[in-house]
């Protein structure tokens, strides 16, 4: 953390003294155009040549002030996006990153239990934690892979080596967490990339006349004026040419929009885009995953040359800001019909590559977001196997969410069938059902996993933890749980292996169905292709055995007590409980 702070507090230094700089430009600019206006106004009106000789001069300094102070805006916004990116990372040290805005939250739907159970989105998750993505289609692919870590066991290789890979490259990850800032800024934040690729991927086009009428209708015009100036017709014909072009432009703006607006939309975080496309073209990479998304958008595919013709494109129809220009460009050459006609054209040769280059970002986004993991916490790579005797081994495992300062590591190893987890109230029981299930969809993704060392086979998570009544429909607490503990049962008769992490099963019922009906359900659950965690106030489970005669195995937390006061270590141990601490608990609330 302190290497994110010495470098912080360097930027906030050179920023105080860029705003500085800024200031007193934009004064001079300012003088430099009063300078101007009076110079060229009196020298013109008075005719006062050295009026007008300050004027002039004024107004060239001005022009040069006004270019620079650009690019020392552009600059300032730069590094006003590095120090929001050093900050975040101080931020994840502590509890503060629990106030990043984005958590992902709008991408969960009622149906994604598990991101639910694990705290993968939304408020306080891992989504919120890790999201360095500044692109809708980053922070989209983000969200997907967490909730459907779906990959290979060799793609699983792969995006782990781009991972190691991203996070040993401090300079170009920073680089290009600062542009993914900078596009997810101001107004920039509204515009996204979704509606200009539908738009290279649709087979709308500027009907073929007006490619014939936006030369055509101006040669007219031209040829009237010429007549006109020669004295063959009035000169009153040009201009009227010139206004029923410019009706005809007004009447048809729909035609010439559809292919402009688009681009339009896209044009506001383009420079940003090209940034990032340069960044990736002069990085070397090593790891085959990278050097794949960087052939992508490298400068054989055309990527980067495309995207910036379209940056030319998009600045020639700036000129619509201008409204008095435009609408002269409109009336003498059907300025906006020869735009959309060049998009046309621009979208024939590079469309069908678009969604493939704005992907790639979007990849990129989502393997820095994994290698934050790498920066802030104590990580290593597990390996990822597909066996169908399932199992799992970690050494020091610890919750990612936790702060380093206050997380507490525990070992874990679990094989196919059942696992019974006893122990007191608050003793950490759920937490590390969590803290297993949550690396290990890590490790399903690519991503490091905050464990000394892990071994585990994939195997499709299921979750029973925070389940919730649905009164609109009728179904209690109880039967919410029942419905999640069908699913897994109905997902294990396909015979593949599945983890089933179950929390205080049947706490919505009465002792003596709950002890019976989790029996069955654990029994049902329990087989070498699935593994079947359970946390539990009921000792009787603990003496379960599955349909093999196989016993249950028997973790359990507990609490000491320092003097009068309740405490807990946190670690798990072997064997069942043999404590209680509710009326502790109560004690601690003053209700006893």
């Amino acid at each position: 953390m302190e290497k994110y702070q010495q470098a912080l507090a360097d930027l906030d230094g050179e920023i105080k003294q860029l705003e500085n700089k800024y200031s007193t430009y934009g004064t001079i600019r300012f003088m430099m155009f009063l300078a101007a206006a009076i110079g060229l106004i009196v020298g013109f009106y008075d005719s006062n040549i050295p009026f007008l000789v300050v004027g002039v001069a004024a107004s060239v300094v001005f022009a040069g002030f006004v270019f620079v102070h650009g690019k020392l805006s552009e600059k300032l916004e730069y590094m006003r996006a590095r120090a929001v990116v050093y900050d975040r990372y101080i931020k994840r040290y502590g509890e503060e990153w629990k106030s990043f805005e984005n958590n992902g939250s709008s991408y969960m739907t009622d149906g994604d239990l598990v991101a639910k159970d694990m705290d993968l989105l939304g408020a306080s998750s891992l989504y919120q934690f890790i999201c360095v993505a500044g692109t809708e289609d980053g922070r989209r692919q983000l969200a997907d892979s967490l909730k459907n870590p779906e990959y290979s066991l060799e793609e699983i290789t792969r995006r782990q080596q781009a991972v190691a890979e991203l996070a040993e490259k401090k300079t170009f990850s920073m680089d290009f967490e600062t542009l993914g800032v900078k596009a997810n800024t101001g107004r920039k934040r509204k515009y996204t990339a979704d509606e200009f690729v539908k738009y290279c991927k649709g087979d709308e086009k500027i009907p073929p006349v007006f490619n014939v009428l936006r030369f055509l209708l101006p040669l007219i015009t031209l040829c009237l004026l010429v007549a006109g100036i020669i004295g063959t017709i009035n000169l009153g014909y040009a201009l009227i040419s010139f206004f029923v072009i410019l009706l005809f432009s007004w009447m048809t703006s729909g035609v010439a929009g559809q292919a402009v607006m688009p681009m339009i939309s896209f044009g506001y975080i383009i420079e940003d885009y090209i940034k990032m496309f340069e960044l990736i073209s002069k990085e070397e990479f090593k790891s085959p995953l990278m050097n794949e998304i960087k052939g992508v958008i490298s400068k054989d595919s055309g990527a980067l040359g495309a995207i910036k013709k379209l940056k030319s494109i998009s600045a020639a129809f700036n000129i619509r800001y201008n409204p008095i220009v435009h609408q002269l460009l409109c009336g003498l050459v059907m300025w906006d019909f020869h735009l959309g006609i060049m998009m046309d054209k621009w979208k024939d040769e590079y469309g069908d590559k678009v969604e493939n280059w704005i992907s790639s970002i979007a990849d990129i986004e989502e393997l820095l977001s994994y290698a934050v993991l790498a920066r802030t916490r104590r990580v290593s790579y597990p390996q990822v196997g597909n066996s169908s005797n399932v199992h799992v081994r970690c050494q020091d495992m610890r919750h990612p969410l936790i702060a380093p300062d206050k997380v507490v590591a525990n070992d874990a190893g679990f094989t196919g069938g059942a696992a019974i987890i006893t122990g007191s109230n608050m003793s950490g029981k759920t937490t590390f059902l969590r803290t297993l299930g949550i690396n290990l969809i890590l490790a399903y993704v690519g991503a490091p996993v905050c464990a000394d060392n892990m071994m585990a086979d994939y195997m499709k998570i299921f979750t029973s933890m925070r389940v919730t009544d649905d009164v609109s429909n009728g179904i209690s607490t109880f039967y919410a749980e029942i419905l999640r503990i069908k699913t897994m049962v109905e997902y294990k008769k396909k015979g593949k292996p599945m983890l089933c992490l179950i929390d205080e099963i049947f706490k919505g019922t009465n002792s003596a169905d709950r002890i019976v009906g989790a029996t069955q359900v654990i029994k049902k659950l329990s087989d070498k292709y699935s593994m079947t965690l359970v946390s539990t106030h009921d000792f009787e489970l603990c003496d379960i055995k599955d349909n093999s005669g196989r016993q249950a195995d028997n973790y359990h937390f507990e609490e000491y007590y320092e003097g009068d006061q309740l405490k807990f270590d946190y670690k798990k141990k072997k064997g069942r409980c043999t404590t209680t601490n509710a009326m502790a608990i109560l004690h601690m609330a003053g209700l006893d």
